[in-house]
């Protein structure tokens, strides 16, 4: 009897090393982070940001992969179909993945069952921003010459379905008026729309719309956020510019990894994320570019997904946006 007790133990004993090492494996001797966005961008230099500081503190290689296109559906695919060891892992904008399958009628995948979130890392409040010459100077002459003109607006946004486009309708249907989208390929040539006079108004991060705000070729007319941003102090919040409070999203980049990765590994990958993130270095950097620190649990991070899903059907739907 005693000896069939001490073979359990050892078979015991040898599970549990077997499954403590394999819960230590991460990270393999390469990662790989997918970024489904072009270099430069906020998620881009977030990814690389986080990777240098990954590969310090694990001695490991990291690797910023970038694959644009299709809102994301790209590289989120590619990582929805990589393998389960933790070596392929997606930086990306949560709203896409949970917006995209309420605006595609196909998707070459589900999230919830391709993907698993490990935590999100930082998040981006939006400005609106003016054209040099607009005929409004303030978010309220901008509200009301709307309505005094519906569909005369030319918005720049990001893409069809893409979060400045979400964010703009959200303000749209909040505010009772209605814009003419102007759809480029991502939020930095939506920008060089508006300086060179091809559009009205655009949403964008404040570090896309600071530098030119310095200049006077953009007006920035107000932030989505309940306080003003430290680097633009004159630009008013929402509510005081006389807007409705949470007419405007905010961007939050998220980290998420292949569905098969197991879940011992996602939350080690998660605990690396948030220490690399909570570092003074990166946390300084931050700021200075209007990115908030905000690492969460996986489970914290699903559940904030799910109810943004829920959320945004609403908008998507009543507004019409769909994209074949």
């Amino acid at each position: 009897m005693s000896n069939i007790k001490s073979a359990l133990l050892a078979i015991c004993l040898g599970t549990a090393a077997i499954g403590s090492a394999f819960a230590q494996a991460w990270p393999p001797a390469t990662v790989r982070i997918v970024v489904p966005y072009p270099p430069g961008t906020e998620p881009d230099v977030l990814a690389r940001d986080v990777g240098n500081i990954l590969a310090k503190q694990t001695g490991k290689v990291f690797v910023i992969e970038n694959k644009p296109g299709a809102n994301s559906i790209i590289g989120t695919d590619m990582v929805a179909k990589s393998e389960g060891d933790g070596s392929t892992l997606l930086m990306v904008d949560r709203l896409a993945v949970v917006t995209n399958p309420q605006l595609y009628t196909k998707l070459p995948y589900k999230w919830e069952e391709a993907l698993k979130p490990v935590s999100d890392l930082a998040g981006v409040n939006l400005f609106v921003g003016a054209r040099e010459g607009a005929p409004f100077k303030t978010f309220a002459e901008f509200i009301a010459f709307a309505k005094a003109n519906p569909q005369k607006v030319n918005v720049g946004t990001g893409g069809n379905g893409h979060v400045t486009h979400i964010g703009m309708e959200m303000l749209a249907q909040a505010h009772g008026v209605q814009f003419t989208y102007v759809p480029y390929k991502g939020v930095g040539p939506a920008v060089a729309g508006l300086l060179s006079g091809e559009v009205d108004v655009a949403m964008a991060g404040g570090l896309v719309m600071q530098g030119h705000a310095k200049t006077g070729k953009i007006r920035v007319l107000t932030v989505g956020d309940t306080k003003r941003a430290s680097f633009m102090p004159d630009v008013p919040t929402l509510s005081e510019a006389g807007g409705k409070p949470g007419s405007i999203p905010s961007t939050v980049f998220s980290m998420l990894a292949p569905a098969k990765v197991p879940d011992a590994v996602v939350a080690q990958i998660s605990r690396a994320v948030a220490t690399a993130v909570s570092t003074p270095e990166l946390k300084a950097n931050y700021a200075a570019r209007g990115l908030d620190v905000m690492p969460t649990t996986p489970e914290e991070t699903m559940a904030l997904m799910k109810r943004e899903a829920a959320k945004y059907e609403k908008i998507i739907r009543d507004a019409g946006i769909k994209i074949e």
